[in-house]
């Protein structure tokens, strides 16, 4: 009798392997096709053969043999040739997720105890797979957060890229670097090595001095204003300056109140104001820094210059600014955006009831 379990005190079974539904482990190895180094028609052949085991959660450690045979199991393969289907196993085999046990002349059948259960079989042994499952679970997760890290690093080099776009004057260098940079982050194969590269150039442009680089921006804009009364030689100046004293009054009439509200809109933004901290200064910039933008999380021009005719500036500026939120919950950002505009042009409420239409969509557009 043991220490501890004193006489009369039954002890209690030690729990066994918590159960595994096969279409979930299926699901888990699907997802993980390309990591496992599988084809489409090897994860076909996993599913015939799980399909063949008995009812009910697979148990690790118990009798999980396929010995169904080949004739009868492709078509749970949807017609796979023998052929195939015996390639699909061997891969599956190399690959550690099943053990192949043949009989002396390749035949599969199950043998029985004198009470006619099944004892044992000859054909294709699943346990492999489902004593992975703990070890597949952990990749799955190691996976998602490589990938999430790859994003946030994405983000990250976008934003300081986007940084540099306005600090500094347009150089053939900055704008080749925009462009590769925008080529890679569309490609699914990037690697670490080529944002290395890209984040040591970043760097090595925001060493530079942008301070030179704002002044030769700004300065051109008035000296080319002055010679402008030259041009009046018989108004002596006078009416010029009357002239140019009026288009402010004229321009300045609709200016506070609308760059009032996409300024605000934009401060109250999360996406948009980390990677633009500095609200723009005009109509003009915002649109071209929410298509900059836009492009980095899979919206076309032609998708945001329509949520621009249809919404109006401030609304897709909360629009654009939610689907960067959502960017990981949503396969299809263009066709997410098409359906909150339509959604908009009925009269709903869309991005989580933060936009709605307060006037018909075609004085909305003329905005």
């Amino acid at each position: 009798m043991s220490a501890a379990q004193p006489l009369g005190q039954p002890g209690k079974p030690c729990p066994g392997p918590a159960p595994i539904d096969r279409w979930e482990l299926l699901s888990l190895v699907t997802a993980l096709r390309k990591p496992l180094g599988l084809a489409d028609r090897d994860v076909m052949v996993l599913r015939a053969h799980l399909s063949v085991l008995p009812h009910g959660p697979l148990v690790p450690g118990a009798l999980n043999m396929s010995f169904m045979q080949l004739s009868e199991i492709q078509d749970r393969a949807c017609g796979m040739d023998e052929r195939r289907f015996r390639r699909g196993e061997v891969q599956l085999e190399a690959r550690g997720l099943i053990t192949r046990r043949l009989s002396a002349n390749g035949r599969r059948f199950p043998e029985r105890g004198a009470d006619g259960r099944i004892i044992a079989a000859y054909g294709i042994d699943l346990s492999p797979v489902i004593a992975r499952h703990p070890e597949l679970c952990a990749l799955k997760a190691t996976l998602e957060d490589e990938a999430r890290a790859l994003k946030q690093r994405h983000n990250s080099l976008s934003a300081r890229l986007s940084s540099l776009l306005r600090c500094l004057t347009p150089s053939d260098r900055l704008l080749a670097l925009k462009d590769a940079l925008r080529n890679a982050l569309r490609r699914s194969t990037v690697t670490e090595e080529e944002l290395d590269a890209f984040e040591t150039e970043i760097a090595s442009m925001e060493r530079s001095d942008p301070a030179p680089e704002h002044t030769t921006e700004v300065d051109p804009t008035p000296r080319k204003l002055r010679p402008q009364p030259d041009t009046y030689t018989d108004d002596a100046g006078q009416s010029v300056r009357h002239i140019e004293s009026e288009h402010k009054d004229i321009n300045k009439h609709p200016a506070p109140a609308y760059s009032g509200h996409f300024r605000n809109a934009w401060c109250q933004t999360t996406s948009l104001s980390e990677f633009y901290p500095s609200p723009p200064s005009s109509e003009h910039e915002a649109k071209r820094s929410i298509i900059e933008f836009s492009s980095f999380i899979g919206l076309g021009r032609n998708s945001v210059e329509a949520a621009l005719s249809i919404a109006g500036l401030e609304n897709t500026i909360r629009l654009v600014d939610y689907l960067a939120r959502k960017v990981d919950q949503i396969s299809k950002p263009q066709g997410y955006l098409k359906s909150m505009l339509a959604r908009l042009l009925r009269g709903d409420s869309v991005a989580g009831g933060s936009v709605h239409l307060s006037r018909p969509a075609h004085v909305q557009a003329l905005s």
